[in-house]
């Protein structure tokens, strides 16, 4: 009887042990990546964040062509911005607060009073001078779930944009090389056998 009982409890431990380790484990996915579309974020009294999050489908672990996806999302959140920019700063007068409420949020990614009114003082300091705008904007984050997608965001915020426009005044080098004032950083993996998310900046930003 001692050894029956004994055998029994050995498999049911060893079958809970099996269980438990035959779940994969991801080292990382999208799944905690904003959601796609381009937002204006108030965070405060003249402090603001304008963020454009891209996707694409994507199955291939092929090297090249995860590189080169990602490649063509970065272009893609470049023209995001910049088609909001247009249609939304240069615009924002022309805009109604229902137009507004679709876009504008607050920290707590909330449209707000506070929020709309943030939007309106930036409003009154960018809409005639949107070329500062997107001489800051620099790359966020990007992440990758395992055969089935990428994405990547992209922004800008007051603070980049009052230092990307102060050096371009005092034209720093003598160059005109200020699209981007942080370089996005690689963060693409090159362990394709897994996903990852690297939105790590994401609320610092």
């Amino acid at each position: 009887m001692k050894l029956k009982r004994f055998l029994t409890t050995f498999i049911a431990g060893a079958s809970l042990f099996t269980v438990s380790n035959t779940n994969p484990v991801f080292a990382g996915s999208c799944e905690n990546a904003p959601e796609v579309g381009t937002v204006f974020k108030s965070t405060g009294p003249g402090t603001w964040k304008i963020m454009a999050t891209v996707r694409a489908p994507l199955t291939s672990t092929n090297e090249r062509r995860v590189a080169f996806g990602f490649k063509k999302l970065g272009l893609k959140a470049e023209a995001a911005l910049a088609s909001f920019v247009d249609r939304n700063v240069k615009n924002g007068q022309n805009l109604t607060e229902g137009d507004k409420a679709k876009f504008v949020v607050n920290e707590n990614d909330e449209m707000t009073e506070d929020s709309l009114e943030g939007f309106e003082e930036f409003l009154d300091t960018y809409s005639s001078s949107t070329e500062a705008l997107l001489v800051g904007l620099e790359e966020i984050g990007s992440c990758h779930t395992l055969g089935e997608e990428i994405r990547l965001t992209k922004g800008i915020n007051s603070e980049n944009a009052v230092a990307a426009n102060d050096m371009r005044n005092q034209n720093y080098g003598g160059g005109s090389n200020t699209n981007n004032l942080n370089s996005p950083s690689n963060t693409i993996r090159r362990d394709l056998n897994k996903g990852y998310s690297g939105y790590g900046r994401l609320e610092d930003f």
